[in-house]
């Protein structure tokens, strides 16, 4: 482990700030900032046994139990029916690990009496035990383990007690100190309106544990509020003054606070000025960054160009359709055609023969070599009967050349409906060949627009530049300022230092978000999405989704499964990031309740977990406990030691 000096980081901001660097370390100290920062420790989370003792009532089932279940590295998957207590043992397990419960039920709390949760923190066995009475906690302990054949074990050996507890508040409070402690975690602050400051600790890094629904749009922890989604990724990435940063910009936004309502208290009716000034030139500066982060684009509306892209593809289907018929048209009259040229060929034929045979004079008959009498010649002129057989004889040469007439007049009508059905093919040959350049322009404006993002997001952030523009014009004018303050050294040395340590914070994690959404988008390939072609984070852990090489949006405009999913790929990216480049992220314990809740399909379920179980093999460190209702999900991929299933004779879990 290597201490990181702040030497060179005091020149920095005494040089920002233009201020000696003795003031610089003095403001340091005054507020607490260390002069030094040491990377974090490997951090690693896992359980290994739970168990559950108590009473049901209110249920059919009214009865004791006892349960005792073992979760091994790996997948692990709780399988049995819904409402059957398989999301009750995730929530039981963060209840002991997070101090506080997510939505447990209140009456399965009060089944409960006991309550032991065995995990390793950073590779200590540890003992979580509760003791509980009407679904609150009346004791509670977390005690390291004597050995590691303790764990699992009938006997309850302990070890040392680390902490004790006897309220369910005094347990948060707890459990909260001692897992920053343990997984080297510092709380996140941030600034609130009148000069406090909200503290996110144990249990809001505990969000990215045990993620919320595939419904829910946000992307890691379970916080929307002071961009913690963000200051989670930047911790978890172990970029050095990720903390260091958060801390410092919350302590400015303090002493602003502060400031401000000093300044109230003096001068009312300028202070509310200056303040609503503060917020409309804040409200600027953000619409004006995420103008800059829109890409150019036309400007035309994507809904306008989607549903001239649709027009156009409907039209081309009908082309295409009538094309089809037409070419089919077609084949059938150059198949008449054909025939009728076959019939006056023949037609030809059999007056060629006819004269030929005409013009023989046999001497015998051809069957029978019996020889032809002269009654039968004269016959064959005064009766018009064939010397040979008897048969009457017809005028066969007229007959015949009215058949070759007929049959030249249906060949000349069958070559013009030939020729009237190639032409109808080849002008609508021409029609779909032009539709299909139209449509193809179309879709390359509707690709361009997509980049650009929607134009009422543009119009917005408009909107917005143009009121807080004419906010500040008014504001400027409505009060003189009465007379001017030097600047306040504290805020200016913490400006600088904020700026200085958002500057190297960027260069720092370029990389890493780079290398970051490369392997979220592997996994999210693995778990099913084929189209993600690639997968962006900034530092405020906003994600934008590319899918086919096409922009489609950010994370919060992805499907509840496609959420789930990428949600899923980015926790455990972290984990094999960090385990690649020897850094201090994820502890590496994922929990997730049910993975067929959010649009995931049958097929799309099948190959998620056969992605988690091989990731999970391949990843050291890394604990899935999930939960099913589908028997076949664990089936051929998962050891029964990786199956907790319904107690025998009964299908609940516990």
């Amino acid at each position: 482990m290597t201490v990181q000096p702040v030497g060179n980081l005091v020149d920095a901001v005494a040089a920002r700030a233009g201020v000696d660097s003795a003031i610089v370390l003095e403001v340091l100290a005054a507020h607490g900032i260390p002069t030094a920062t040491v990377p974090a420790a490997r951090r690693s989370l896992r359980v290994t046994r739970l168990r559950l003792r108590g009473t049901k009532t209110g249920v059919p089932e009214t009865s004791p139990f006892d349960r005792t279940f073992t979760f091994p590295a790996g997948v692990v998957m709780a399988v049995g029916p819904n409402l059957r207590g398989k999301t009750s043992l995730l929530e039981i397990i963060t209840l002991c690990l997070r101090g506080t419960p997510r939505e447990l039920q209140l009456d399965v709390a009060t089944w409960l009496d006991t309550v032991e949760c065995d995990a390793d923190v950073n590779g200590v066995p540890l003992r979580f035990r509760l003791q509980i009475s009407d679904g609150q906690i009346t004791d509670a302990i977390i005690a390291e383990l004597a050995s590691e054949g303790s764990r699992g074990g009938a006997e309850l050996i302990l070890g040392r007690t680390l902490v004790t507890a006897t309220s369910a508040e005094e347990y948060a409070a707890a459990v909260d100190a001692f897992m920053l402690d343990r997984l080297d975690l510092d709380p996140i602050y941030a600034a609130v309106r009148d000069g406090g400051q909200q503290r996110h600790a144990w249990p809001s890094y505990f969000g990215a544990l045990y993620p919320p629904t595939g419904g829910d749009k946000i992307l890691l922890g379970e916080t929307v509020m002071g961009g913690l989604a963000g200051r989670l990724l930047m911790v978890f990435l172990d970029l050095p003054g990720a903390a260091l940063l958060t801390r410092v910009n919350t302590l400015r936004e303090t002493l602003r606070a502060k400031a401000r309502m000093r300044t109230a208290a003096a001068d009312p009716d300028g202070s509310r000025i200056a303040e609503l000034r503060a917020e409309h030139q804040e409200q600027l500066d953000q619409a004006h960054r995420a103008l800059a982060a829109l890409p150019k684009g036309p400007a035309a509306s994507i809904a306008e160009i989607a549903a001239r892209v649709a027009a156009l593809g409907i039209q081309v289907a009908d082309a295409d359709a009538d094309w089809r018929a037409l070419e089919a048209a077609h084949r059938q009259s150059k198949a008449a055609r054909l025939e009728d040229e076959r019939a006056l060929n023949s037609a030809r034929e059999t007056a060629v023969v006819a004269r030929l045979f005409h013009g023989l004079d046999p001497t015998n008959c051809p069957r029978c070599e019996t020889p032809v009498g002269a009654d039968r010649r004269a016959g064959e002129t005064s009766e018009h009967r064939c010397a040979v057989c008897a048969s009457r004889l017809t005028d066969e040469d007229d007959a015949t050349a009215d058949v070759i007439a007929e049959r030249e007049e249906t060949l000349k009508a069958s070559r013009a409906a030939e020729a009237e059905s190639l032409h109808a093919l080849e002008d609508q040959e021409r029609r779909v060949g032009a539709l299909t350049a139209d449509l193809q322009v179309r879709e390359r404006e509707l690709i361009e627009a997509r980049a650009a993002r929607e134009v009422g997001e543009r119009a917005a952030l408009e909107a917005v530049v143009a009121r807080s523009e004419g906010a500040l014009a008014v504001l400027t004018q409505a009060v003189a300022p009465r007379g001017t303050t030097g600047p306040d050294p504290p805020l200016t040395v913490l400006d600088a230092l904020h700026a200085e340590l958002d500057e190297r914070l960027q260069a720092a994690a370029r990389g890493l978000l780079e290398t970051l959404g490369q392997e979220i988008a592997e996994l999210a390939r693995r778990f099913g999405m084929q189209s993600v072609t690639a997968v962006t984070l900034n530092r405020a852990a906003r994600m934008d989704i590319t899918k086919a090489g096409i922009a489609a949006g950010s994370f919060s405009r992805q499907s509840p499964g496609e959420r789930l999913r990428l949600r899923i790929a980015t926790v455990i990216a972290l984990v094999r990031v960090g385990t690649r480049l020897g850094i201090a992220t994820h502890p590496g314990l994922l929990m997730i309740d049910s993975l067929r809740a959010e649009e995931v399909q049958d097929a799309d379920a099948h190959a998620v977990v056969d992605a988690l179980v091989e990731i999970a093999a391949d990843t050291p460190g890394l604990q899935i406990l999930t939960t099913t209702q589908d028997q076949t999900l664990p089936r051929g991929r998962l050891g029964e030691e990786a199956v907790l299933r319904p107690v025998a004779g009964s299908d609940a879990l516990w």
